[in-house]
């Protein structure tokens, strides 16, 4: 049957010209591949991957660090302050020093200052405030650049796609009127990539940030509430008897 033979062999040309036009406008290649994306983006999309690796390593030590630090654990904390009301500040110690985690270090701290003299109650918050205020720094420590991360990359994303339409649109103008809509369109996908790359980077880092900063504030209520404790405790001592001297 010559004509459908001739039908058929017209769709075959009309899907190779459409495939040869896809594959010349790039539309070929898978845009999220890192090659297409160097490609595509230039050096827009080459600083935002470098971000996007800076922010999964950050993330990544953080996860360890809080995760060996055990900030969720508290079940030193009723021991300690019971020995502490006892008059007992080396037992206290003792527990305490049996953990490492923020919460025990600061505590630590308070009851070391009281065993090296009569300090009045505010020099022993103090004390534990000094403390507290350093490991939290130190869990704080790099997350200011997961928040310039989350901050800039949208922007740069940004000034990718600006830069793109200002390219895509010479290129038109240069086409003067003899003007292809598929110089047009891939232009503009090109532009909007970088945006996408932008907020892709930049979600993580937010999340990861406001999660982190979420844990520390727990850690930071902790240290008010022990502290406040241990203060309550020191004044419920029978006396300043001190069973061990502070190691």
């Amino acid at each position: 049957m010559p004509e459908e033979t001739t039908n058929v062999d017209g769709a075959a040309e009309t899907a190779g010209g459409a495939a040869d036009i896809i594959a010349q406008g790039g539309g070929g290649d898978v845009w999220y591949s890192i090659g297409s994306l160097l490609d595509k983006g230039g050096p827009i999309v080459a600083i935002l991957l470098v971000l996007s690796v800076i922010s999964a390593a950050i993330i990544l030590l953080k996860i360890v660090q809080f995760w060996t630090s055990g900030l969720s654990r508290r079940s030193f904390v009723d021991p300690a302050v019971g020995k502490v009301e006892q008059g007992d500040l080396g037992g206290a110690l003792e527990i305490l020093k049996k953990h490492k985690t923020p919460l025990a270090r600061a505590m630590t701290a308070g009851v070391r200052a009281k065993m090296r003299g009569d300090l009045r109650d505010e020099d022993v918050a103090a004390e534990i405030q000094r403390v507290g205020t350093m490991e939290l720094g130190a869990l704080q420590r790099y997350l200011r650049w997961l928040e310039v991360i989350g901050n800039i990359s949208p922007l740069l994303g940004l000034l990718g796609t600006v830069i793109g339409m200002i390219n895509a649109f010479q290129s038109l103008e240069a086409a003067g009127t003899q003007v292809d809509p598929a110089l047009l369109s891939g232009g503009i996908w090109v532009a909007l990539l970088t945006t996408a790359v932008g907020l892709i980077v930049a979600l993580p880092a937010i999340t990861a940030l406001n999660l982190l900063e979420g844990k520390i504030d727990q850690v930071r209520l902790s240290m008010r509430d022990a502290s406040s404790r241990v203060i309550a405790a020191l004044h419920a001592r029978p006396g300043p008897a001190q069973s061990r001297a502070a190691q």
